[in-house]
């Protein structure tokens, strides 16, 4: 896990965007300054209350009202060593055709070479069963003990016909180790390779964790309002306010960020089409009167010209960390230096001129001075290049900052194709976007992502990378999410709705399903995964830390995913997780997982983001798992389906 400021956020960009591509899901959690409106905390919310109508009355103005101060970012990658279990030969963890198939071919294979060598009729007998599928354990230590004795009684015919000589199997070019295996295999010996020691089980998914202390630019519209309750809490859960305040990345809407970089791609392109056309504009210019002013710009040209036309020798060396070489012309006023850069401009179009300040070495008077630059043709193309490339850090840094993140999860959500190419122009200012436009083929699979009871953070999002004020309409709010998030799974919904008793029974806190998780039966242990950026010497997480609170939900995510779809695989299917949620339908991951159905807090109802028409939570809020026949159902029975249980007529 990595926190990430302004002091890094240039690096760990880097770092996320280039494995975002590959990820298998990416789940989220944040931390604001507050949760709930003032006077709402005593009042305990109506359970029959319709999401709509909560919305209206609670929900909204919390996001528009209060601030994220963390985000954290979990990107989970399909780990190349895990071996599924019930895999054939235990890896790979993908689909493939049932148990009894792989076994009978295996048998089959080993029958047939037993032919071919004119095999004994009691191992023949042991693949035809095997094969057959009727060897019984009885009848397998019963086969297991005559192999065995004959065995026994070849390897003794073999120790006879080496000690009398009778062995003729070398050949040659033969070495001893190829001579001694031959005439074992002549006897019916089997040798067996020593086996190499068993690698200790892998984890299904690794992951990498960034944890994003944000907090708006200071020409920020945005107010920060704290919540003196939530506050407390986070205190008390080592939240560093300092780092938010001093070193938070700043972020901004999508809109003004596109704006921003069309400005800018505006303006390199303008600056590329005048270096190509070097004559001077004609312009207005400042005339002087007074005698002191027409004397001070004489001299200061003179020397300009000397300078100019002295010894080149040192022309293209580097002075003070400068291209090319430099003067640094007398401090004066601003008429002044405006008549300086006019006149200069007009006689030597060839030099740059730039504020003497902007060096690193500045003096006192640096403000008040013209610095002159002289380059070479190439030179003048690096610094280009150079100014290009800070000036884009600099809006990154200082403007876009978080919000080019939500872009790019969102990307990779919609499909959008990020490659190489386009992420390390993306980051030296050559392209205004990591990802590949859809009109060049920019379409590939849309990857899932996963929040903890995340309304709430799904709408912190909007108003602080969108819009800072939420439709009035519920409907357009949902719209707004899924044109982000298309496909968006909630651990809440999956743990109260979706999985087995034992889960529904217990708690559902994030904290706690993570604890339930390293104990409850998946069919194989379960593997929490792996960190691959945990920072040297940092501490692994603690709960209510955006970036912990975020891996613990992918980890959630993955273990229910696991055990909702071991109760499915009773019904004789043969469902891999990873082959569920990247190569089945949408209606099926609705079904298993509840893709899209997000859970309101004290309600009977679920929200479904996929809703679009009628009332929304107009259905019967008893199908969301309140329902007497729901219950005696699950009690009675294990194996269930999920047409029984109502839920496609719950929509929210």
């Amino acid at each position: 896990m990595v926190n990430v400021t302004k002091s890094n956020f240039l690096e760990q960009l880097r770092d996320l965007l280039v494995h975002l591509p590959t990820a298998s899901f990416v789940s989220i959690d944040e931390e604001m300054t507050g949760i709930s409106l003032p006077g709402s905390r005593n009042s305990r919310p109506n359970k029959v209350e319709l999401p709509s109508e909560r919305y209206t009355n609670l929900l909204k103005e919390v996001p528009e009202r209060y601030a994220i101060l963390q985000v954290g970012v979990a990107v989970f990658h399909k780990n190349p060593k895990y071996k599924d279990p019930s895999s054939p030969s235990g890896g790979g963890g993908g689909g493939g055709s049932p148990s009894r198939a792989r076994a009978s071919s295996t048998a089959a294979e080993e029958e047939q070479r037993l032919l071919a060598n004119g095999g004994d009729s009691d191992a023949m007998e042991h693949a035809f069963m095997h094969r057959e599928g009727a060897l019984n354990q009885d009848e397998l230590e019963d086969l297991t003990e005559r192999e065995e004795d004959n065995e026994a009684d070849r390897f003794m015919a073999f120790a006879e016909a080496a000690a009398s000589g009778n062995l003729s199997v070398r050949r040659p070019g033969d070495t001893d180790a190829q001579a001694a295996a031959r005439a074992a295999a002549t006897a019916g010996i089997r040798m067996y390779e020593e086996e190499e020691e068993e690698e200790p089980p892998q984890p299904e998914y690794t992951s990498r964790i960034y944890n994003f202390y944000i907090f708006p630019n200071a020409w920020s519209d945005r107010e920060l309002t704290l919540n003196p309750s939530t506050i407390k809490f986070l205190m008390e859960n080592n939240m560093d306010f300092n780092k938010v305040f001093e070193e938070g990345v700043p972020f901004t809407t999508v809109k003004h960020a596109e704006v921003l970089k069309e400005r800018y791609f505006r303006k390199h392109s303008n600056n590329e089409a005048k270096n190509g056309d070097r004559t001077p504009t004609k312009k207005d210019r400042v005339t002087l009167t007074s005698t002191n002013d027409i004397a001070f710009v004489a001299r200061v040209m003179a020397n300009l010209r000397e300078w100019i036309d002295s010894d080149d020798s040192n022309l293209h060396n580097l002075i003070n960390g400068q291209e090319g070489t430099s003067l640094v012309l007398p401090p004066c006023n601003a008429f002044l230096r405006r008549c300086l850069y006019e006149t200069i401009e007009a006689e030597y179009s060839g030099l740059l001129l730039e504020r003497a300040d902007l060096s690193p070495n500045a003096g006192p008077t640096a403000r008040n001075q013209i610095r002159v630059i002289r380059l070479s043709p190439e030179e003048r193309k690096r610094r280009e290049n150079r100014l290009k490339v800070e000036e884009w850090e600099k809006l990154l840094l200082g403007n876009l900052g978080f919000t080019t993140v939500f872009q790019a999860i969102s990307d990779v959500c919609n499909g959008k194709v990020l490659t190489k190419e386009r992420i390390e122009g993306f980051l030296d200012g050559s392209f205004p976007s990591p990802s590949v436009p859809l009109n060049e083929g920019g379409n590939g699979r849309q990857i899932p992502l996963i929040v903890h009871n995340g309304l709430m953070d799904l709408m912190f999002l909007l108003t602080h990378c969108h819009d800072p004020s939420l439709p009035k309409n519920f409907e357009e709010t949902k719209m707004q999410i899924r044109h982000y998030f298309p496909n968006v799974f909630d651990t809440k919904v999956m743990s109260t709705e979706y999985s087995d008793a034992q889960i529904k029974g217990g708690s559902t806190a994030l904290g706690d399903l993570f604890d339930t998780m390293k104990h409850v039966d998946i069919g194989e242990k379960f593997l929490f995964p792996t960190i691959s950026n945990q920072e040297s010497g940092g501490s692994e997480g603690q709960a209510h830390e955006a970036a912990w609170d975020a891996y613990m939900t992918g980890s959630v995510f993955n273990a229910l995913g696991k055990r909702i779809l071991e109760g499915k695989n009773m019904l004789n299917l043969d469902l891999t997780f990873n082959s569920l949620l990247h190569e089945s339908s949408d209606s099926l991951l609705r079904e298993y997982l509840g893709m899209n159905m997000i859970y309101m807090h004290v309600s009977l109802y679920t929200i479904d983001l996929e809703s679009t028409s009628g009332p929304a939570g107009l259905h019967d809020p008893l199908s969301c798992g309140l329902s007497c026949l729901w219950y005696h159902y699950i009690c009675f029975n294990t194996r269930y389906t999920s047409s029984f249980d109502g839920r496609e007529r719950r929509r929210g």
